[in-house]
């Protein structure tokens, strides 16, 4: 994480704020930047440093001592990001990622000074639509399917299959599925237990269940695999050779492709698709809302319904009468 100030541009700030920043920006380095989950710390930093080249780029002071300056920079910037094909969402996060930092600095936030400035950034943003489109699900059927059709006999197909059936029992985000250690497994109770997730400030992690179907693949994937501690998705080599290293994100969202291939899905598997399917699976057997709310370790009902939009439009209203 870079802390020189000159790349904000130094007529922006008075002397005793440029102190105040460089203070607060090496205590976040120092202090405060490893606590952060990897993704937060990569999604913060690529979209200030985006913010910061176009600030360079069109001679604008990103940071500033007075609001009303760091309000034409951050204005400026919305507004080319808005003529882009970013989602709405995706546009939301990169300004939070701004706002982050400037409250990192210290400094006047044109957010909180100018209510005119705010109703700008939310009106405009209206233009693009905030319905994201959901990951294709991947349900229990789905999954079953898969464990007839991929080659469990090899450590590709194995590892496969074992990823889709954890990921949809425990309804894990990635990040907790690539972070599952042996030690996070308990056989007994038939759990697996995620340190940490995004919606998990206070890091009291979350517990996932284990059914026995996930529980046979996943302990013949440790016996093959010798794998006994540590990190249980491991990265293979072209010759299939477990590594120490885990698996990345981008090797799981291909792993999910691949699944999509093996049942000749007509859509894109995603890393989000066991999640969405998950859901769905638990929607279709009557699972009481508050249990799925529970289960994916959401804080309200509200991003559950949004899995289920889809589902809900076939079961309800009009559908119960014609």
């Amino acid at each position: 994480m870079n802390t020189d100030l000159s790349l904000f541009g130094d007529f922006a700030l008075e002397e005793e704020d440029r102190a105040l920043v460089v203070q607060n920006l090496t205590e976040l380095r120092d202090s405060v930047w490893g606590t952060m989950s990897a993704n937060t710390r990569k999604a913060y930093q690529t979209d200030f440093n985006q913010y910061l080249t176009f600030c360079n780029r069109n001679g604008l002071p990103a940071l500033a001592s007075d609001w009303k300056v760091t309000k034409i920079a951050c204005q400026a910037f919305f507004d080319d990001l808005m003529q882009t094909d970013l989602k709405h969402f995706t546009v939301k996060r990169k300004l939070a990622s701004i706002r982050f930092f400037i409250g990192v600095s210290e400094l006047p936030d044109p957010w909180k000074h100018s209510k005119l400035f705010a109703r700008y950034i939310n009106g405009k943003l209206k233009d693009k639509p905030a319905l994201q489109k959901q990951a294709k699900p991947l349900k229990l059927a789905d999954v079953r399917l898969a464990n007839k059709v991929l080659n469990i006999d090899t450590l590709l197909g194995l590892r496969d299959a074992v990823l889709v059936n954890v990921a949809l029992d425990t309804l894990f985000r990635a990040s907790n599925i690539l972070g599952i250690e042996v030690k996070h497994i308990d056989w007994a109770a038939k759990t697996i237990f995620a340190p940490r997730s995004k919606t998990d400030q206070a890091g009291e992690g979350h517990f996932g269940y284990l059914s026995d179907e996930t529980a046979t693949l996943l302990q013949k994937w440790l016996e093959v695999t010798n794998i006994t501690d540590g990190f249980v998705f491991r990265k293979l080599s072209p010759k299939q050779t477990v590594q120490n290293a885990p698996m990345q994100y981008q090797a799981l969202l291909k792993r999910y492709e691949a699944v999509g291939m093996a049942l000749n899905s007509d859509g894109k598997f995603t890393c989000h698709s066991t999640r969405t399917g998950g859901v769905l699976t638990l929607m279709e057997a009557d699972v009481p809302m508050a249990e799925i709310v529970l289960s994916g370790n959401w804080k309200s009902e509200a991003m559950a319904i949004r899995y289920s939009q889809q589902y809900n439009a076939g079961k309800t209203g009009m559908a119960k009468v014609r």
